[in-house]
């Protein structure tokens, strides 16, 4: 096959690639055939494009094929990483735009794929004209922007109790509470351990302490059956889990993070807490999870 019968073909397909010098390629170049500048292939859609432009021609995506990897050899980035950089924030009800004026939209769906056929993933949005489009532009934080954030599927809060009186976005968060964790009574307190008084959850041996608590990984498993049996119901709602101990640094905190990563489906993370079993269920749902902690990086209270 030569230059001009592979143009040739991929014009009819409508697979050619234009350089900025203004000749045009087939997408199996990866440099121009006339000046030698090399190209990029968009992960989204597989267009070929040409260096000297910074979103893909075809669905204005920005991250290059390169980035994931070949499909046969293995990615270097997974599919479900390459999917969220593309989402982005986004998330179902959700109100967003792209920093121009009149641009502003609602997002009715959100396909995160992979899809057979392109594009490889796709959101379905209603612009103010009231027009539902669907289209694979991924976000670019650069210019896009949070109008109106949808709530999460499941938002895991850990508290400390003895800041109750603090006020704030989540100072009622218990009266909200679909499911309430009270760590205080049942599980030992790191805080009379010296050495982890000053710790906090973001320290591992916080959080080995925490999880190796006879009754604790049982606790949260079953924690996530609850969460199950709520998003089984015949009625959507968001789902609020609080965790709660005496000052929110040590058990409230570690509880958390470890609830964030089961109900995430992230199995890998919640392996570390020793709760892979419990995550496998969630792995499919692909929820939208929010974390907050409200007290842990309040001082340290005298007891």
């Amino acid at each position: 096959m030569t230059y001009e019968t592979d143009l040739a073909a991929a014009k009819r397909a409508r697979r050619a690639w234009t350089c900025s010098c203004g000749a045009d390629n087939p997408p199996s170049y990866d440099a121009c055939h006339d000046c030698q500048r090399p190209s990029w292939t968009c992960a989204s859609c597989g267009t070929v494009n040409a260096t000297v432009w910074s979103h893909c021609q075809e669905c204005e995506g920005t991250i290059p094929g390169e980035v994931l990897g070949d499909r046969e050899e293995g990615f270097e980035m997974t599919w479900e990483e390459h999917a969220a950089l593309q989402v982005g924030p986004r998330r179902v009800g959700g109100r967003y735009d792209h920093g121009y004026a009149d641009s502003e939209y609602e997002v009715l769906a959100i396909d995160r794929g992979p899809r057979e056929n392109w594009p490889s993933w796709q959101i379905t949005v209603r612009g103010k004209d009231g027009e539902v489009r669907e289209h694979c532009t991924g976000w670019d934080s650069r210019r896009d922007r949070v109008v109106a954030q949808a709530p999460a599927d499941v938002t895991v809060v850990s508290v400390g109790r003895l800041h109750d009186d603090a006020e704030g976005e989540w100072a009622d968060v218990l009266q909200r509470a679909t499911i309430a964790l009270d760590l205080r009574a049942h599980f030992r307190d790191p805080h009379v351990r010296a050495d982890l008084r000053q710790l906090t959850a973001r320290d591992q041996v916080v959080r080995d302490t925490v999880m190796d608590t006879p009754g604790v990984r049982e606790l949260l498993a079953a924690t996530a059956l609850q969460v199950q049996g709520y998003l089984a119901g015949p009625t959507a709602a968001p789902i609020t889990v609080v965790t709660q101990c005496a000052g929110g640094r040590h058990r409230a905190a570690t509880t958390a993070l470890a609830l964030r990563a089961v109900v995430s489906g992230d199995v890998e993370s919640a392996a570390a807490y020793g709760l892979a079993d419990a995550a496998k269920p969630f792995a499919e749902r692909r929820l939208s999870v929010d974390l907050v902690h409200r007290d842990l990086d309040k001082d340290v209270v005298a007891r």
